[in-house]
């Protein structure tokens, strides 16, 4: 999951061309998804050592609050020490509910040559990781990763709002809020009291 500091899906796709990146998926403000590259069988540059068995998707998000102007879908800023000049600029409610629809479709096998297994890098003793996860900086991982695990700092937001109402089974706006508020001035978002409660035998 990536995070674009562009304002278009045009200008995206500028950037991408421009830096010789190449991702499968782009989404705009309001959750609408342009499609670059087979998910199954192309090889896009956009992960580094996850290339291979990974499809990676922009999220156009301007990121930085100096790039926001008046009249763009995205105004809402948090403190975040995890992000690039320590502040980030939100996504919409309409792509973060629309990461989590991606996620959960690519997550139940739906087609040959997409099995994205429904693990989460990023979680950890009941901690998400808003920022680097060692074992992702050294070699691929499955399941669902944000950028930031292994390079930029992005993604790694949107990927705690997936898991809310796909494991925790929040109502999206409620989820989207409590992400807000969990990665909000930490490192790693504690989503301990939303872990399930191991059966007693």
């Amino acid at each position: 999951m990536h995070e674009t500091v562009t304002r278009s899906v045009d200008s995206t796709i500028a950037v991408l061309k421009k830096r010789g990146l190449s991702v499968h998926l782009v989404m705009d403000a309001d959750g609408a998804l342009t499609q670059h590259g087979d998910l199954a069988t192309d090889i896009l540059w956009h992960a580094s050592q996850h290339n291979g068995a990974s499809f990676g998707v922009e999220v156009v998000n301007p990121y930085y609050p100096s790039y926001l102007k008046p009249g763009l879908p995205w105004s809402r800023v948090i403190k975040a020490p995890w992000a690039h000049k320590g502040e980030y600029v939100l996504p919409t409610p309409a792509q973060a509910e629309a990461v989590a629809a991606l996620v959960r479709w690519a997550t139940s096998a739906p087609a040959p040559g997409i099995a994205v297994p429904r693990v989460w890098p990023g979680l950890r003793d009941g901690r998400f990781a808003l920022g680097l996860v060692d074992a992702a900086a050294k070699a691929p991982l499955p399941g669902v990763l944000a950028h930031q695990y292994f390079g930029h700092a992005d993604g790694s937001m949107l990927v705690l709002y997936a898991w809310l109402p796909i494991e925790a089974g929040l109502a999206p706006d409620i989820a989207f809020e409590e992400a807000v508020k969990r990665a909000t001035g930490v490192r790693r978002a504690d989503v301990r009291d939303l872990l399930p409660t191991p059966a007693v035998a």
